[in-house]
């Protein structure tokens, strides 16, 4: 039992050195989806995304994309151009990356390949340290297979909200925009690891 809590500590100070992020660990045991695990799902709004909260949000309807492919890439020095900024497809890195709440922008070709795990990912540009704070504190209701991040290399100030081929973004944090993804587009890419809630490594 002593082996095991000194390697998980010594774990722990590893990815805490190596900037990892803030991470669902707190979730443990097996699951076979996000929705079907009923002790980790909290809805973060009650609020309907109707066209009178878009409009408030500033929020552009879910646009739909073809798959702009889903290949692995060698690896580590790989450089993808990606056609859509952000990318919401593509080909990408063997490795995802750890899903969680960044302070630091993550490279596109590990996080194109969260994509296609099912997973969300949030990018925001040019909003105030409130709005971010607000952003991160919705994602803490619910972070599972969220992650959440600056990215300066976004077209337009406000945050993006992406999933395997499909995209919205609005100019404020919206409660109801990312609770409309997380229900109609959270584990629906097309390579699926709803198994991971325990794991503190990347998945495969």
């Amino acid at each position: 039992m002593r082996r095991i809590s000194l390697i998980a500590l010594a774990l722990f100070a590893t990815l805490i050195a190596a900037g990892c992020g803030e991470y669902g660990k707190r979730y443990t045991g097996e699951s076979t989806a996000a929705a079907a695990s009923a002790d980790r799902e909290q809805d973060i709004t009650d609020e309907k995304f109707d066209d009178a909260v878009k409009k408030r949000d500033g929020c552009t309807d879910v646009e739909e994309f073809e798959s702009d492919g889903s290949e692995h890439t060698p690896g580590e020095a790989d450089d993808v151009t990606y056609k859509h900024n952000p990318p919401h497809s593509g080909n990408h890195n063997p490795i995802a990356a750890e899903w969680g709440l960044y302070d630091e922008e993550q490279r596109d070709e590990n996080t194109v390949h969260n994509l296609e795990h099912g997973h969300i990912v949030i990018s925001y540009k040019g909003i105030s340290a409130k709005q971010v704070d607000t952003l991160l504190d919705q994602a803490r209701k619910n972070p599972y297979h969220l992650l959440v991040q600056p990215r300066k290399k976004n077209p337009k100030d406000g945050v993006f909200y992406t999933s395997w081929t499909h995209q919205m973004s609005c100019k404020v944090p919206s409660a109801a925009a990312l609770q409309f993804m997380i229900e109609n587009h959270r584990d629906q890419g097309p390579e699926l690891f709803t198994d991971d809630a325990s794991r503190s490594m990347n998945a495969e």
